[in-house]
């Protein structure tokens, strides 16, 4: 079959940002036998050819003409290649809904927990208009792809009744696996992600500085918030920002990492989370949904969305409790004592065949 998907990741591109999601989507791609991405993105992110099988393409636009860019380029697309399936994100629904409605294609929804998150919109009558766009087109989708049960509840309260489909994003962490972490005379705390307003990394830079114990913070991802923190961060001489990594040089950073921190305002599951229990790491992360689905029976310290004062206090105990860190560490690893990665990735392209043959 040949789907298309329209992402808003330009980790599909490649460079230092991308993790594993290039990986990730040519397995989807050798399972489902071709894969087309589009992806919202400027001029300066050029067209990839990964395989014969599996291509991204930049929509070639700014953010007031991604959805007609991303609309255009699909009509091209569709002339050549006559697509049996369409995926989009949540935020990339209106182009969605305009093929489907055009074309009459299938079409699947993948939602994340940010979606249904009010602190993208603020007080921005644009985005709440966008909001309502891709509210009411997710009416007409088929199917959908969710992280975790709550998303799914919150689609059928929406009186959506559709397929759906929980799976959360299926992450390679065998490379993360270790068995002894090194003893840092200084210990390492990370953070792993998109530098954007949704991850809350200014909360957890202001409660670095502090803290008036050794450490050191190393921060790994790219981001438009980027500059902005590293202003917060200023003179802070143990905070350090690294860029996007790739595997498996990212890998080395968590295995290196004796606590990772995830102080998200929003997280429909957390791939990092995962990674970082792989690694060996104690970890501490706020009560997003995906967080919460994953942290239980002191895997971690869980403290609410956006508690300043109780990520200190828990940064501080675990900074100055070694046998906490050990216990939380060993705890972590039940995250990932059943997960299976291709499993997940199977299960997602036999939902993209079911709703085709629907």
């Amino acid at each position: 079959m040949k789907v298309l998907m329209i992402s808003l990741d330009r980790g599909m591109f490649g460079g230092g940002f991308s993790g594993d999601v290039v990986e990730r989507h040519q397995k989807y791609a050798d399972l489902a036998g071709s894969l087309d991405v589009l992806v919202f993105a400027s001029e300066k992110f050029q067209n990839r050819q990964w395989k014969k099988n599996f291509r991204v393409f930049s929509t070639r636009s700014s953010r007031t003409t991604h959805y007609k860019k991303a609309f255009e380029v699909f009509k091209n697309l569709q002339t050549q290649n006559f697509y049996d399936l369409i995926v989009t994100q949540d935020f990339a629904a209106p182009v969605g809904k305009k093929i489907k409605q055009k074309y009459g294609l299938p079409w699947i929804v993948t939602i994340h927990g940010m979606f249904f998150s009010g602190r993208w919109i603020g007080f921005n009558p644009i985005k709440w208009l966008l909001l309502r766009e891709i509210k009411k087109s997710l009416y007409l989708a088929d199917g959908f792809k969710a992280n975790n049960q709550t998303t799914k509840e919150k689609l059928f309260t929406w009186g959506i009744k559709n397929p759906v489909l929980i799976q959360p994003t299926p992450a390679n962490i065998e490379g993360f696996k270790t068995e002894e972490k090194p003893h840092n005379e200084i210990l390492k705390i990370l953070f792993v992600g998109r530098l954007s307003r949704e991850k809350n990394l200014a909360m957890l830079i202001r409660v670095a500085r502090k803290i008036q114990l050794p450490f050191d913070l190393t921060i790994v991802g790219e981001g438009d918030e980027r500059k902005k923190l590293e202003n917060l961060s200023k003179g802070a001489k143990n905070i350090k920002f690294v860029g996007g990594k790739r595997l498996p040089e990212l890998a080395e950073y968590f295995k290196q990492a004796d606590i990772f921190v995830l102080p998200s305002d929003t997280e429909s599951y957390g791939v990092v989370l995962l990674q970082a229990a792989a690694a060996g790491c104690a970890i501490i992360a706020t009560k997003t949904a995906g967080a919460m689905n994953l942290i239980k029976n002191d895997r971690g310290i869980l403290i609410d969305v956006g508690d300043e004062i109780k990520l200190e206090d828990s940064l501080e105990r675990l900074i100055t409790d070694k046998n906490l860190r050990n216990n939380l560490a060993v705890n972590a690893r039940q995250m990932i004592k059943n997960y299976d990665s291709e499993e997940g990735v199977e299960k997602v392209v036999e939902f993209w065949k079911k709703i085709i043959n629907k």
